[in-house]
């Protein structure tokens, strides 16, 4: 027997009664099996932004012949590195990626002890970055 729901709220549902022999089944993530693919449209693009004034430094690039997009983008990250992120994807698989980095980390040094610096505690008062 099912338990009431609260006054105003519907009964929470029971199980589900298993599907009929035969039913395709639909596994969340998976085309299902009864799924007919039709290709898309295929396409090509590629574009870039290099400003050192704002430190932005990005690319992407991705073309489809209608069934599998291939691509690459590419991203200038805080610590001076460049993290590149070359994918597939496709209908039926999903998406793949191969991350990489580029270069070396570096972070900025913060302010010599006693010198004049932004907020941020420690002794002296020195703290923050210098940018």
């Amino acid at each position: 027997m099912q338990k009431p729901g609260p006054p105003g709220r519907p009964a929470a549902p029971g199980p589900r009664p298993p599907a009929p022999p035969g039913t395709p089944r639909n596994i969340p993530g998976q085309p299902a099996d009864d799924h007919v693919h039709v290709p898309g449209m295929p396409y090509d693009f590629e574009y870039a932004v290099q400003d050192p004034e704002t430190a932005n430094d990005y690319a992407h690039k991705a073309s489809s012949d209608g069934d599998v997009v291939t691509g690459e983008y590419r991203v200038q990250m805080p610590d001076g590195r460049t993290q590149i992120v070359r994918y597939t994807a496709d209908w039926k698989t999903g998406y793949h990626a191969d991350v990489s980095y580029e270069g070396e980390a570096t972070f900025p040094q913060g302010p010599q002890p006693g010198a004049r610096g932004g907020g941020g505690g420690g002794a002296g008062g020195a703290g923050g970055y210098k940018y």
